[in-house]
Order: C-alpha cells, then sequence, then structure tokens
C-alpha cells in the first residue's frame, strides 16, 4: 500500500500519525512529545534511551540570507553518559515523517542537506571536530524509498576502495517504510518496530498490536480531544491550501515565462534563417 499526498481534506478522526498536523499536534505536547520520542528512537536503535529533550517543528536557517532553511518535526537530543572516553554527551535524532511520495527523487540529497545544516548548528567557532556528536536522521515514509519493499533501509559513509575500512563520521541516515517487510532475520525488537510503523501510517484499533502501539494510541486519541484542535486543523489546511495555491501560480508563471522566451527564441531562429537565405540569394545573384 502507498499512502499518496492527499489534496482533500481528511477528517480530524481519519488521521493518522503520520500526517503532519497530528504529528505536530502530538509533539506540541511536552510529555506526550517525548514519550513517542522514546518509543520511536529504542525500537529503532533498539536500546535503551538516556535522558532526551526534544524540540517539535525546529527551524533551522540557512548559512546566509539567501540560503534554504529547514524545519524539523522532531529534533531530539539525547544526554549520554559521560564515560571518560572524551567522546560527545549528547546524541542528536532527526525524527520526519513523509509522505511527499512526489518528492521521493529527492530524498537521498534532501537528507544530505538536513544533516549538513544540523552539523553546523553544532559545532561552535574554535571547537574541534571530534566534538561533533552522533547524528542519526530517521525518515518514517509512507512509500517504498528503494523500491525493495523492505522496512528498513539504512545509510552511511563508506570508503568506497577499501570497504573494509572502519569510517565513522557519526553520521546514519535511516529510512523506515511503513509498509515494508520484516528482514528474513527478524528478532522480537524488529518486530515491534514493525507493528509501530504499520500503526504511524494508518492509526486505527486494528492497528493496535501490542504495548506499544496501545499507549500510541491512548496519545493519539487524547490529542485528537484537545480543546481547539478542530479550529487549528481547520486553519492549518487553508494555510497548506494558500501554499500550494501560490506554488501552483508561480508554476504557471515560470511556464509562461518559458514560453514567452522559448518563442522569442524561435522567432530569433526564424529571422537568422530567413536572413541566410537572402544572403545566400544575393550571393548566387553576384556569382
Amino acid at each position: 500500500m502507498c499512502y499518496e499526498e492527499t489534496r482533500v481534506m481528511k477528517s480530524l478522526e481519519e488521521m493518522d500519525v503520520i500526517d503532519d498536523f497530528l504529528f505536530a499536534e502530538i509533539m506540541a505536547d511536552e510529555e506526550d512529545g517525548a514519550e513517542v520520542c522514546r518509543m520511536i528512537l529504542s525500537l529503532v536503535l533498539k536500546r535503551k534511551i538516556g535522558k532526551i529533550s526534544f524540540t517539535a517543528q525546529k527551524v533551522v536557517p540557512g548559512v546566509s540570507e539567501s540560503s534554504h532553511g529547514i524545519r524539523m518535526d522532531a529534533y531530539i537530543t539525547e544526554h549520554m553518559a559521560d564515560d571518560g572516553s572524551g567522546k560527545p554527551d549528547i546524541s542528536v535524532y532527526d525524527v520526519e515523517p513523509d509522505k511527499q511520495i512526489r518528492k521521493k527523487k529527492l530524498l537521498p540529497k534532501r537528507s544530505r542537506y538536513y544533516g549538513d545544516l544540523i552539523d553546523v548548528q553544532l559545532l561552535e567557532t574554535g571547537v574541534e571536530y571530534d566534538k561533533l556528536p552522533e547524528l542519526v536522521t530517521i525518515f518514517i515514509l509512507s512509500y517504498d524509498p528503494f523500491d525493495r519493499n523492505a522496512m528498513y533501509y539504512e545509510s552511511g559513509s563508506i570508503i568506497k576502495t577499501h570497504p573494509d575500512l572502519p569510517y565513522d563520521d557519526g553520521v546514519r541516515r535511516i529510512f523506515l517504510y511503513v509498509d515494508g517487510d520484516l528482514p528474513g532475520d527478524a528478532g522480537d525488537d524488529d518486530r515491534k518496530l514493525k507493528n509501530l510503523l504499520r500503526y504511524i501510517g494508518k492509526s486505527t484499533k486494528a492497528n493496535v498490536t501490542d504495548e506499544v502501539t496501545g499507549k500510541l494510541d491512548d496519545i493519539v486519541h487524547k490529542t485528537k480531544a484537545k480543546k481547539g484542535i478542530g479550529v487549528r486543523y481547520m486553519k492549518s489546511w487553508e494555510r497548506e491550501k494558500e501554499l500550494r495555491e501560490e506554488g501552483r501560480e508561480e508554476e504557471r508563471k515560470n511556464t509562461e515565462a518559458e514560453r514567452k522566451r522559448a518563442d522569442k527564441a524561435e522567432s530569433r531562429a526564424d529571422k537568422a534563417e530567413a536572413r541566410i537565405k537572402e544572403l545566400e540569394a544575393q550571393l548566387a545573384e553576384i556569382r
């Protein structure tokens, strides 16, 4: 199943965790947001998660006024225990639910840009590079990003000429497809992650299959019952509609400008061709 981006307004009750608005509303609650972040990180990373802090809808500006900025759905910092190794005392996670299948081909470079901008924010002037914390970007996707029907994909840096050599730059990019298949050697943690992803993609009672999805379902119902959420949803939808219309208008203007440029180029080519024929005729008369 693939969840195409919809242009039809869902009812609030039909919304799933993977929908931008509902995920943002969950993250807006400090306690519930932290709980959901812990659910996701513990099952993806297959370990207990330490003390965390998070920022919902964190905006990171570009490196200059003319550069493209980003907005992260959930920016999470895990405070690690000091083990005396001198390693950074935090790890940073960016969790991004995403239904933008039309931008599927852009996903690898989008994840690269996100990571680069986050690194710029993390490394202060005069601080050594070894102080950069581990950075893990987790995309939770309604579509299969690499067409292998897998639940879990992970990319990282390697030395291509010598892949057996260790090369750890502290960056992990994880892509989770909510309807993907479990790996052949799936363990209990993998199955729990599969249950969570299935519920995130389709947040119905039928997909409440264990303790984790039960807790998330309680949070979803509590969030949907918040005072004023219907008004906020309507405003959010209207704003998105305006942005889409502005985008279509901008695209129309760009298309019109391209057409005019093409017409001018064709006109110049026709005039040039006519002039060449005229000169050839004059040359023939001289001869």
